[in-house]
């Protein structure tokens, strides 16, 4: 079971339960898909972070990934991210083990890898969508035997920024979630996500997976508005007051 304790998290518990119902589904092998929706400031990654603390306190590895706005970053950018990060944590063995034959593909997506695990042989030029599939086996493939050596929490955030590469690969590993030990969290600006724009055709297609849930993040009600408040200032508020910060936020 995940231990709920740690440090004080106001409101959001039925965000929380659901996510902690995803986290306990991935630790028993059956890997799950959320996905974080709502306004601009609203709480989706601070949720997210609590959600990664209780991953690792379970013994989890909890990797991020950083949809960036701007131009210039590279394809599957969130996913080189997230990948640079678990490779150059992981032991050198260990993480030849766990990358398999896919070691060479993913080697052209983050070239670090060549010096990190000795031995990565070049692999043979193919057609580039028979390239991409072969690096999205073995990016999938290393994940879930990663995962049989500790369960692994992949945070991908601002999805609504995410290249179209990036959120094919998303596809194609969510679609493999099932017995493997990966929880997949995503979060994005709903107001920046609408059916015709490249993550709200994905969302058309992950919500059709089994392993696949939306949670959407709104304001706090009243009541945790003022745990809230004296959590922050130690400040019993009056109930006038916290209805017009309710108000204001």
């Amino acid at each position: 079971m995940v231990n709920r304790q740690g440090p004080e998290f106001v409101g959001r518990k039925q965000e929380l339960a659901l996510l902690t119902a995803a986290l306990e589904a991935t630790l028993a092998q059956q890997g799950q898909m959320v996905m974080l929706a709502g306004e601009p400031g609203i709480g989706k990654t601070r949720t997210a972070q609590k959600l990664a603390r209780l991953a690792e306190e379970a013994g989890a590895q909890v990797v991020w990934g950083w949809c960036y706005e701007g131009e210039g970053a590279p394809p599957y950018w969130p996913w080189v991210d997230l990948l640079r990060t678990y490779i150059q944590r992981t032991e050198q063995a260990l993480l030849r083990k766990q990358l398999g034959e896919g070691a060479a593909p993913i080697s052209e997506m983050i070239p670090e890898l060549l010096g990190i695990v000795d031995g990565i042989e070049p692999v043979p030029t193919l057609e580039p969508d028979q390239a991409r599939f072969r690096l999205f086996d073995s990016i999938s493939g290393f994940l879930k035997r990663a995962s049989e050596d500790s369960p692994i929490m992949v945070v991908l955030d601002d999805l609504h920024w995410a290249d179209k590469p990036s959120l094919l690969l998303l596809e194609f590993i969510a679609r493999q979630l099932e017995s493997s030990r990966i929880l997949i969290v995503g979060t994005y600006r709903d107001t920046e996500a609408p059916p015709d724009s490249p993550l709200g055709e994905y969302l058309a297609r992950f919500a059709r997976l089994p392993a696949f849930q939306r949670q959407s993040i709104t304001g706090l009600p009243p009541e945790d508005v003022g745990q809230f408040v004296h959590v922050e200032t130690g400040v019993t508020a009056p109930e006038r007051l916290l209805t017009t910060i309710h108000g204001h936020t």
